[in-house]
């Protein structure tokens, strides 16, 4: 038994369960430490709540007390499970599948098919407890293992040379679709699963666009001089996602924006260099950079958000908990990667972002993005 098992066994029993069911998702990905299979994902995913996808699910784990792990899946997609035991059964057959499969009287279930999974244990036994499990291994998610760290890292790595290729093509009278293909492009040629979410490289020129067009970011808009561009961007390989963010800009940008970005990176390298291990805290980020931004004369363009939200974890999910805000209470621990995301908006002019995967080690915190901090006018 893998060490990821006995501690997922552990946490079934300290909750009184006899079962975990879940169905196409990041849970059933954890548990059966398969990342082959390609599930159906919802890029936004614990941002407000759990958003679960699937009506009917193609494959469904259920894991015993006892360490029995079972996969029902649909025969097209029966061998994406390399090292599990599997059982190939139609769509209209599974709910009779799993007659064979569940044991016990108190399951929990999933978010993804929830309405699913609850019927047809209703369905098999109606004695059957049916308990909400989708945030049960949260806290073990949150702690990544040596494989899962080398391919988030590997995954930070190619954002950064993917980024690096866009810049370094860009086309003055392009598009931001035109970017964004080209984007895409790359990372279809380079083997990426897909995107994260739906990417951003937003063309802001200065001058074109009122104050309250801030966020607004058309498709259609080209690439000219002095003009910001902003990029938010994620890609999945195996089953991890990524997530980056940065503000570079065409042209000679005034000095103003150009000293703004300059302070910025530098409140995010203050915050992950004054990270502790065990004693800071989760919710402290946000404020670490706010009051660096403010003490360097930028407090007035900070981006305000709510809940002092300055980001989130990320591994299987884009956002996994602990989410960054004030209403989170826990310590960074060795092993967690997080997304930090500080913005600055610059009224008319442009909106500023710099966002890093981190992970915590031992003794501190590395930024996995290694973009030049340097990097802006192109």
């Amino acid at each position: 038994m893998s060490t990821r098992r006995e501690r997922i066994i552990e946490t079934m029993k300290n909750a009184g369960l006899d079962g975990l069911l879940f169905a196409s998702g990041p849970n059933l990905q954890y548990v059966s430490e398969c990342t082959k299979y390609f599930w159906q994902r919802n890029c936004m995913n614990n941002i407000g709540g759990v958003k679960g996808s699937h009506i009917l699910p193609e494959a469904v784990l259920f894991l015993s007390i006892d360490n029995d792990c079972t996969i029902v899946a649909i025969p097209r997609i029966k061998d994406d499970f390399p090292g599990c035991k599997v059982i190939a059964s139609y769509f209209d057959q599974m709910e009779d599948t799993l007659s064979f499969v569940v044991k016990g009287k108190k399951i929990g279930v999933g978010g993804d098919c929830q309405a699913w999974l609850t019927s047809a244990l209703n369905n098999l036994d109606p004695e059957i407890e049916v308990v909400e499990a989708e945030l049960l291994l949260k806290d073990l998610r949150k702690v990544k293992d040596e494989q899962e760290i080398a391919q988030l890292r590997k995954l930070a790595e190619f954002t950064d040379e993917a980024i690096m290729y866009v810049a370094n093509h860009f086309v003055e009278g392009m598009t931001m679709a035109e970017a964004e293909d080209m984007l895409m492009r790359y990372g279809m040629e380079k083997g990426m699963d897909d995107f994260s979410f739906p990417p951003t490289i937003g063309f802001k020129t200065r001058g074109t666009f009122t104050p309250e067009q801030n966020y607004d970011f058309p498709r259609t808009s080209k690439l000219l001089p002095n003009t910001g561009i902003a990029f938010d961007i994620g890609f999945v390989k195996d089953g991890y996602c990524s997530d980056w963010g940065r503000t570079l800009y065409w042209g000679k940008a005034p000095e103003f924006i150009r000293q703004g970005y300059k302070v910025l990176q530098d409140a995010q390298v203050n915050m992950i260099n004054s990270i502790i291990p065990y004693k800071t805290n989760v919710n402290e980020t946000y404020k670490m950079i706010t009051d660096y931004v403010k003490e360097h004369g930028y407090g007035d363009y900070f981006r305000i958000q709510k809940r002092g939200m300055n980001g989130h974890q990320i591994g299987i999910d884009c956002h996994e908990f602990p989410m960054l805000t004030d209403d989170e209470n826990e310590p960074f621990i060795p092993g967690m990667v997080f997304c930090s995301e500080p913005k600055l908006m610059f009224p008319g002019e442009m909106y500023m972002r710099v966002e890093d995967m981190i992970l915590i080690t031992e003794d501190g915190a590395e930024s996995l993005s290694k973009f030049p901090r340097d990097m802006f006018e192109l």
